[in-house]
């Protein structure tokens, strides 16, 4: 596949699209005359649906519409659509998380509501899923829910699996996908089908993804940094009878050739670092009762088993070996035990979990003088987590609603491997509390303050870690880390009616210990805790229907973070950024949209940290869908970076790399759905 004539074909496809009589901006979907602009609704946060104005702290949703707008290497993309969500990381395929400042393992990462616990350097995580098999991903900005444990008082991130449904009539749903894109030049292929009935329902998806290295603006090639993976999922619904049903999944992910891309500063030309294989497995069991006998309404078991298995590849780290290859495994065990209750003017949601992670390593070094050399980055250690936790939401009047919140949990951290520098085992407590009121003052606007606190223990990555970065730079864990503790404040403001809704957000929060990366010399990182942090922050987004075909939307995030102690700039604090689209809607099926993506200048970072200038990007993306028949044909067009602007993203640079941003990519998409 050539870059240059794929690229023309995806340019004259867009004239071709362009050149209908319709404007050149618009939105996915419908009828352009019946949509409106809607509240949204989320799961994770309570553990049962409610609405986005109604529930205190910040929250966002990424539709299956966001996911297919990005690029499709990493779901973190389409999560940074979200105000205070960005991403940062390795590679296209690797990118991580940040949430307001927080990332790593103060941020839990979930598959359907189970925990993926690994490591989050040179991160994976966001790439264990098929973005087409994603539904939707719903993240907590905050310690703003009680239901999850050690980890989250960052935030939560769920993403949210396409899964069947019972049906009345018997009958077979499924769509077939395939995309081409030019940078990073490769294909992604998707297909699912399921079969629904009254009582049953069963699914089969798979998908797999293959790309070439990337290209940043003004065409300078990244390279090692294509990657390819596949994907197989089976899931099924079984109703025993009312109220009563059990669902079973089974997925499967293996990535091969991951590619780590990286600067002259950490990772020279001379040492490339690679997944030649990873993956990830897990095996979920739910089952729930709508028992609906008096105050009880459901109750809900969740069972999960997760293994995640992580092999890295780095070439010519020093000069004394050739080759290093560092492995781990990460396998997790978990159950939950949740209740819905509705005593009175309560909503009251409860229960218990608990989960066991169990990570074992070991690096082999390939010596240039032709021997072998093995040992434990990491030793072999065991986590386990034991938690009770209970949400409420109590009306005390038809517009004021009280939300309390509290968890804690026992969690224990075995070492397989006692050594002068770590202990056999040691107990530590972690808590979530939260109270959060709402108050619908008028038709249509609500506002809310939430405050929370947290207190969150090191993790085993956190604790005895030994990574080696490329280049000769290492990143080391600390055993003596102490627990993270959290204060923090919101205020929230929220406003929608059939055709404009928008949200504001302004948020402080207090961490004493904050669990770090600290520069300690060129060559070497080490886990630290942070005396005392300060992070603030100010979030808004809207969403305007101008005429019935017609709707401007657009988000924009400020945040600023210090280490109080030192008085210095805390690293990873993405600038001021922001999103602004138009979207246009036909009617008929052609949908069109542009977009403006920006960031102000990263200033005044640790020391060791780079200025950045600001950026911005432009992105245009069309598409058409008809019925023939029974089955719908869809097909669009994505242009993005259209201008090919070099640029770097800050928080993808904390350690002096210099990785730059795709420049342009044009994607191509069709689907068949039936």
């Amino acid at each position: 596949m050539r870059t240059r004539s794929l690229t023309l074909t995806l340019l004259s496809a867009l004239a071709l699209c362009c050149a209908l009589p319709a404007p050149l901006l618009a939105r996915p979907g419908g009828q352009a005359q019946n949509a409106t602009v809607l509240d949204e609704i989320i799961v994770t946060a309570r553990g049962m649906a409610s609405s986005l104005s109604n529930t205190p702290g910040g929250v966002g949703v990424a539709s299956e519409r966001d996911v297919l707008l990005e690029p499709k290497g990493s779901l973190a993309f389409a999560a940074a659509r979200i105000p205070g969500v960005f991403h940062g990381g390795d590679s296209p395929w690797g990118q991580a998380i940040n949430i307001r400042g927080l990332s790593g393992s103060s941020v839990v990462f979930l598959i359907d509501g189970k925990r993926v616990n690994t490591a989050t350097e040179i991160n994976a995580q966001m790439g264990f899923v098929q973005p087409r098999d994603v539904e939707r991903i719903e993240v907590l900005k905050g310690a703003v829910s009680a239901l999850y444990g050690s980890g989250s008082l960052g935030g939560v991130v769920n993403v949210i699996t396409k899964k069947g449904s019972f049906s009345r009539e018997p009958g077979l749903t499924g769509e077939v996908s395939q995309g081409f894109s030019t940078n990073t030049e490769g294909v992604d292929s998707y297909g699912r089908a399921a079969y629904e009935s009254e009582n049953l329902w069963v699914q089969l998806s798979g998908g797999l993804r293959d790309h070439d290295d990337y290209r940043g603006g003004d065409a300078t090639t990244m390279t090692n940094s294509g990657y390819a993976d596949n994907q197989g999922r089976l899931a099924a619904g079984l109703r025993w009878g009312p109220g009563l049903t059990t669902e079973f999944q089974a997925l499967a992910l293996e990535a091969n050739e991951v590619g780590i891309p990286g600067g002259s500063a950490s990772m020279p030309a001379t040492a490339p670092v690679t997944y030649p294989r990873t993956g990830n497995v897990m095996l979920s069991l739910d089952t729930t009762w709508d028992v609906d006998a008096g105050w009880l309404r459901t109750l809900e078991l969740d069972t999960y088993y997760m293994k995640n298995d992580r092999r890295t590849r780095i070439e010519k780290p020093n000069a004394m070996v050739r080759e290093l290859r560092p492995v781990a495994s990460h396998e997790t065990m978990g159950a939950k035990l949740q209740a819905v209750a509705t005593p009175g003017a309560h909503t009251l949601v409860a229960g218990a979990d608990a989960w066991r992670w169990r990570m074992t390593s070991d690096r082999t070094y390939f010596r240039t003088n032709g021997t072998i050399a093995h040992d434990d980055p990491t030793p072999n250690a065991t986590m386990t987590s034991l938690g009770v936790f209970a949400e409420d939401d109590w009306a005390l009047h038809p517009d004021w609603t009280l939300n309390l919140g509290l968890r804690l949990d026992r969690i224990g951290l075995d070492n397989e491997d006692s050594t002068a520098r770590t202990e056999d085992s040691r107990t530590n407590t972690g808590s979530i509390a939260h109270a959060g009121l709402t108050w619908r003052f008028a038709p249509g606007w609500s506002h809310s303050l939430l405050a929370a606190a947290s207190y969150r223990a090191p993790d085993i990555m956190e604790r005895f870690k030994s990574i080696n970065l490329g280049g000769g730079v290492m990143l080391l864990g600390n055993p003596d880390l102490a627990p993270e503790k959290s204060r923090s404040l919101e205020y929230s403001l929220h406003y929608a009616d059939g055709r404009f809704s928008a949200s504001a957000n302004a948020f402080a929060n207090w961490v004493d210990d904050l669990i770090t990366e600290t520069y300690v010399s060129p060559t070497r990182y080490t886990m630290k805790n942070v005396g005392k942090a300060r992070i603030l922050g100010a979030e808004a987004q809207g969403e305007w229907r101008l005429t019935p075909r017609h709707t401007l939307y657009g988000n924009v995030a400020w945040l600023t973070g210090k280490d109080t102690n030192a008085d210095e700039p805390l690293r990873n604090i993405a600038p001021l950024s922001g999103l602004f689209g138009l979207r246009y809607d036909r009617g008929n099926g052609f949908w069109a949209l542009g977009e403006i993506r920006c960031a102000a200048d990263k200033k005044n970072g640790p020391d060791d940290v780079q200025d950045l200038p600001g950026w911005g990007t432009a992105n245009l993306a069309a598409g058409y869908g008809a019925d023939s028949g029974s089955l719908r044909h869809e097909v669009s067009l994505h242009l993005r970076n259209l201008l090919d602007r070099r640029y770097v993203n800050p928080l993808a640079n904390s350690r002096g790399m210099t990785v730059l941003e795709p420049g342009f990519n044009a994607e191509v998409l069709y689907t068949l759905s039936f």
